[in-house]
Formats: structure tokens, sequence, C-alpha cells
């Protein structure tokens, strides 16, 4: 029979022998933490290998283990040691990816598991004297900061992220950056640091991103909308060309704090510069820290665009928090929109300045005033990449805004200093510079656009004063609809839309003159007491259609029609007979004074077929004479063939009542007479001044032709009942979407 006390006993060892062994682990474990588990270094780099399918060495400069190596491994994985490596990918020529000395480095064990399977790398912890990274992406899209045995695909649609970090101290930093795709080359030193030994708690942004967003993921950044960073390196500062300024190494003085940031190299070829001072700490909303914003200064620059700007960031990486003034200049709007990821139409040199205000993904700027060539303008923008297609909206204001400052866009001349390239054949007129329609497809607009005057380009007519229209581009669809605008008491209407969504670009345009004062709007100055030229009110109407892949291949194809009819109109006597060459009347109103004569009907109505204009019917009926035009002019070939032919009513004894031509081409037309009936008349005049001088000038009268003339004007004035009335216009196509301001979900 078993003892029961024996038997207690027993049974009570092994719960002390459990709590023995667990208190063995617990002091084993407490020492192995202690003493940085020197028995695990190796399995550790081995393990840490196999995570991010990279070479990763810790130790001396020689490569073995070295007495000052420390891991731990409770909660994550932390390595100290005079030398953390992470190497470089089989397929690149850089010596590592990562080289980090006097190091301390803390992994996440669940960010590495998603970096295993070929998610962006997170480092928790990185403090270093001295860090080395060297960044490269070939053409194929392979990149060296894609880890694990999976790595994500890198395009342009669907980029890798940059490894992001939770701290970062460095006391003296250099990242090479080696971009095919972009293509970009990017040298910077910098520094990071918090007053304390080597640094300060930030996002590894603050360092790498700001010297690589823009051109590392240039591509990316403007097709995801995930790393907007590229403003900070794509513009701003003087630059010449590549320097050394970035091969001195940067570094903070003990005890100070902030970022220090030099940069130089090149982006498209491009020289690119870049000069980045904060003075504090940026803390950042990482790992339960409230963000502080803190100083920033950046000058930058890529070619000849230049970019300043002074305030403050609370997040370098994707510049949140960020608040500020800048100035922006550079020699077109287009130089500094393509690598923004912004579609922006090629302009003459500009400048800007204004406020900056981002968050997150969201950016809002106050344009107080831009000159773009001689145009003055301002504005308030938002730029929301939160969406699948981010969006540009906001409003576009100013005093003054010249045509020809937009001329650069299509190829035309500029209208400032801008030295934008022409682009027209030898001898044309119409500029031929390709669209570049894939850029209308990166971006939405909705812009309200409210200019105080939109200046035409001539001193012949009067300008637009004020301009409203609405700037809609949604789905590579650019429309300017609701135009509406005042000159001469009259009202100009309609819209004009360019789809860019095919491989040719289809354009589309409906506007209006409805009510214009002509006396007004033609500015022809007139001697005291003489009538205008022309005066009453002018109704018109252009509706065409047309597709290319530049405006001279666009109209070259137009189809549609214009047509054109005066109100309660009057026309310069003088001018009246001087065009049917009627050489006596005009004497005697030069002597006797001009007057005005009373337009009794017109009908402008011209049709376009494939780029070719002619009138179906021209007519201007006054009581003097009757005033037909025909021919064409084709937009195809600019050549010019039109005729005017002046019927008169009454009798003249002196005219030469020929026809006038004006031929030629759009940059070199000829006025002529018929010389056909010209010569029949001089040489019947020569025959008759054998017999007697005075009877020479009988082939020169006139005797009129009124019922011929009143035929004519019971004609037009049907044509003005069935086509003179020219109604107002539909402000926007109906297939036109309005991209919403508010962000998508």
């Amino acid at each position: 029979m078993s003892n029961p006390v024996s038997a207690w006993k027993a049974g009570s060892r092994w719960p002390l022998l459990l709590l023995g062994v667990l208190s063995a682990i617990v002091i084993g474990v407490g020492v192995g933490e202690a003493i940085g588990w020197p028995w695990l270094i190796a399995p550790v780099q081995s393990w840490l290998s196999k995570a991010l399918d990279r070479r990763v060495d810790f130790g001396n400069e020689a490569g073995g283990d070295d007495a000052r190596t420390r891991v731990g491994l409770i909660g994550s994985v932390r390595v100290q040691a005079p030398r953390i490596e992470i190497a470089a990918p089989a397929w690149s020529q850089a010596p590592h990816t990562m080289r980090a000395h006097d190091a301390s480095l803390t992994l996440g064990y669940a960010d590495l598991w998603r970096a295993w399977r070929g998610g962006p790398l997170h480092i928790r912890l990185l403090e270093a004297g001295e860090l080395d990274v060297r960044l490269e992406r070939d053409v194929d899209g392979r990149a060296t900061w894609q880890f694990g045995k999976t790595p994500q695909a890198d395009t342009a649609d669907k980029p890798t992220a940059l490894p992001s970090f939770g701290t970062l101290r460095v006391r003296s930093g250099h990242l090479i950056l080696a971009d095919a795709v972009s293509p970009a080359s990017i040298d910077a030193r910098f520094a990071l640091s918090d007053g304390q030994l080597s640094g300060s708690t930030a996002d590894a942004g603050a360092a790498l991103a700001v010297a690589t967003a823009s051109a590392s993921s240039a591509s990316a950044s403007r097709a995801a909308g995930t790393t907007a960073g590229g403003i900070a390196i794509r513009a701003g500062g003087k630059a010449t060309g590549v320097d050394d300024a970035s091969s001195a190494p940067v570094a903070l003085a003990p005890g100070e704090a902030g970022l220090t940031l030099r940069g130089s190299g090149s982006y498209r070829k491009l020289p690119v510069r870049i000069d980045l001072q904060t003075s504090g700490v940026l803390d950042l909303l990482v790992e339960g820290k409230v963000a502080v914003a803190q100083p920033v200064r950046l000058v930058a620059s890529i070619g000849r665009a230049e970019l300043s700007f002074n305030g403050s960031t609370t997040d370098p990486l994707h510049y949140a928090g960020l608040r500020g003034s800048f100035s922006l200049a550079g020699p077109s709007l287009a130089a500094v929109g393509d690598p923004l990821g912004i579609t922006l139409p090629a302009t003459p040199a500009f400048r800007a300045q204004g406020r900056l205000v981002k968050d997150a993904t969201l950016w809002n700027a106050v344009i107080d005033d831009a000159r773009i060539g001689s145009s003055q303008l301002s504005g308030a923008f938002t730029y929301d990449t939160r969406r699948a297609v981010p969006l540009l909206a906001g409003r576009l204001g100013g005093a003054r805004l010249l045509l020809s400052d937009l001329g650069p866009a299509v190829g035309a001349p500029a209208g400032g200093d801008g030295g934008a390239k022409v682009t027209k054949g030898p001898g044309r007129v119409i500029p031929d510079r390709a669209f570049d329609l894939p850029s209308l497809r990166k971006m939405d607009a909705n812009v309200i656009v409210d200019i105080a005057e939109l200046n035409t380009g001539t001193q012949v007519l009067e300008q637009l004063r004020p301009l409203r229209a609405h700037l809609l581009l949604a789905d590579g669809v650019l429309t300017l609809s609701d135009i509406e605008a005042r000159t001469a008491k009259g009202r100009f209407l309609g819209y004009l839309q360019l789809d860019g969504r095919g491989k040719l670009a289809k354009w589309t345009a409906d506007l209006r003159l409805l009510g214009v004062d002509l006396a007004q709007w033609l500015q022809l100055e007139r001697g005291a007491n003489k009538p205008p030229y022309l005066s009453g009110k002018l109704d018109a109407q252009v509706k065409v259609a047309g597709s290319g892949r530049s405006t001279a291949e666009i109209l070259a194809s137009l189809d549609g029609s214009m047509r054109m009819h005066m109100r309660e109109a009057a026309i310069s006597h003088l001018l009246v007979e001087a065009a049917g060459i009627d050489l006596a009347q005009a004497l005697g109103l030069v002597v006797q004074g001009d007057d005005a004569l009373p337009i009794l009907c017109n009908v402008a109505d011209f049709s376009v077929d494939d780029g070719v204009v002619r009138p179906k019917i021209f007519v201007i009926n006054t009581r003097d004479s009757t005033i037909w035009l025909d021919g064409s002019a084709s937009l195809r070939t600019e050549a010019l063939d039109v005729r005017a032919v002046v019927s008169p009513k009454d009798f003249s004894p002196l005219t030469l009542r020929t026809p006038v031509h004006v031929r030629g081409t759009f940059s070199k037309p000829a006025v002529s007479l018929e010389l056909g009936k010209l010569a029949g008349k001089a040489g019947i005049a020569g025959l008759l001044a054998l017999l007697n001088p005075l009877a020479a000038i009988i082939p020169f009268i006139d005797p009129g032709a009124d019922k011929e003339a009143k035929r004519a004007g019971a004609e037009c004035a049907m044509l003005v009942q069935k086509q003179g009335r020219i109604a107002k216009p539909n402000q926007r196509p109906s297939t036109t979407r309005v991209p919403p301001v508010a962000p998508e979900r």
C-alpha cells in the first residue's frame, strides 16, 4: 500500500521542475538578450538573407563577426553592429543596396513576412553614423528596393514603394540613384538629427524620397498618385549643369537638429540640383507620435525651371503638413507640368508666386501672381491624388490673358520671349505641331475660368472683357464649355472640345457672336465727322468638326458651316465705290465727304467641306450697289482664290467696274483686277480716242443695272428670312462628363 505523503511529495516535484525549466529558459533568454546572442549572429544573418532574398551581413569591414555585434530577438529582430550591409540583387552592378556603419537596425517579424512575400520593406528603426544607399532600376522595371522571392511588378501604373522607416537617424548619409525608367541619375548627401547622438525620429523619406521621388518614382508617382514628391526636385534653383555639389559630405554640428540634403544629377537628360534644409526635428505621425510642423527651406531645379519654397512640413516623404510660400519659374508651363504629372499647355516663359498647402495626397495652391509671356493671371487650385486618375480643380482668374501666349501649345509663335519652337511647314501659316494626346489621359480637370480680359492679339478688334468659361478634362476629353464673353455690347458664346481618346484627336466647335456693335468692335479710326466704315449689329456662327494629330491636320479635315448676318447695318459709301472701282463717284465723295450707306439686305453663308471654305451665298445689298463674293479658301493647302463683284444700280460716268481677285496663299495673298474685262475697255477706249479724245471715256460709263439689282435684292430678302437668324448655341456637348470635385472613395 503506497504512502500518501510520499505520493504527494513526488507529485509536487513536477510543477517545481516545470517552473525551474521555465525560469532557466527566461534567464537564458534574458542572458542571451543581454549579451546579444553572439552564437546566433550567423543564423540570424542567414535567416534574414532568406527572408529578404538578399545577402545580409553584420560585423566589421572584413566581413567577419565583431565582438561589438549584438542581436535582439524578443518582439522584433534588432541588430547593433559596426557594419550592417544588405547586398544588391544579382542583376545589379551596385556594390550593395544599403551599407550602414556604427548602426542599429530593427525589423518587425510581420514586416519581414510581408517583404518575403514581395511587399515593400518597412524598417522600424535605423540609426547610423554613416549610411550609404544605392538604388537602381533597370529598363525592365526591376528595382533594388524590391525584396522577397516574388517581388511585386514595378510598372508605371503600379509602382513598388520605396522602403519606409519608423525611425531614421543618420549622422552622414550618401544616396546614389540610377533609374533607367525615368530616366534619372541622382547623387545626394544628407544628414538627419534631433540634436542627440546622431539623428532624429523621422520617416526615411525625409532623406531618401526627397532626393529620389522625382527620379526613381517619376512615372510611377504620376500614375499612382502615391508619391507626389516630384515638386521637390523637378523645379527650382539655378542650375547650368551637374556639378560636384553633392560630393562633399553633409553633416550637422553636434547638438544641431534638422535635415540637410544636397543633391545633383540629371532627369530626362536635364541637369538637376536640390538643396533642402529643415531646422528642428521632423516628428511624424508614426508609431503613435504626433506630427509636429518644422521649418523647411527648399531650392531645386531641373533644366531651366526653378523652384524655391519656404515653410514647414511634418512628413517630407509625402509632403504631408506642407505649408508655406513658393516661387516657380521656367521656360514653359509644360516643362513643369510634365514631370509633375499635370497636363499643362506649352507657353512662353513664366514665373509665379503664391502659397502652398498639402495634407496627405491633397495639394492646395493659391497663386497670387503668375506672369506667362505678357499674360497676368492668378488662381486657387487643388490637386487630388486620392482618385484613380488625379484631379486638378479650382479657379483661374487674372487681369489679362493673351491668346498668343497659348499659341505654343499648338506650335504657333510665342506671344512673349519664351522662345517656344514654332512648328509649321515652309511658307505655311497654320501650325502643325502634333498634340500630346496621352497626356490628356493622365489627369482630370474641373476649373472655372474668369479672366478680366482676353486679348486676341490684334488692335483691329475690341478685346473680350470679361471672359468666363468652364474647363473640363475627363477620360481624355478636353472641353472648354460655357464660354461667355462680352465685346462691343455683344456676346461671344459657345464651346470647344478636343477628344483625345483615339489615335486622332477629334475637334468640335460651336461658337456664336450675338449683337456685336460693329462700329465699336472694328477699331478703325476715321477723321472727324466721318461715319464708320461699317456699323450695325453682327450675328455670326461657326459650327465645325475635324480630326487629326495636329492643328493643321484638323483644319485640313474640317467640315461644317459659318454664317454671318448684320442687322440695322450701314457701310461707308466711299468704301463701296472704291470696291467697285467707281472713280467718278469715289472722287465726288472725297470732295463732298463720305456718308453711311444703309445696307438693305445681307447674307453670308459659308460651307466647310474637307478643309475648303466656300461661300454658298455672300451678298450685301445697298441702294447704290450689290456686292457678291465667290471662290474658295483651302485650310488644307492654304491657297486663296476669292472673287468680289460689285454690281452698280446707278449711272456712273467713270468706272472700271471689274471684279477684284484675291489669290495666292494665306502667307502671301495677292490682290488683282480681272484684266480681261479691263483690257477690253482699254482697247475700245484707245480706238475711240483716235476719233475724239473725249470719246475715250465712253467705255468707262456705267449705266447701272437696276433690274438685276432689284432681283438680287428680292433673293437676298428671301434668304434672310430663311437663314438670317442665328440662335444662341449649346454651351457644351451633351456627352461632356464633369469630373466630381469630391474625392473618389
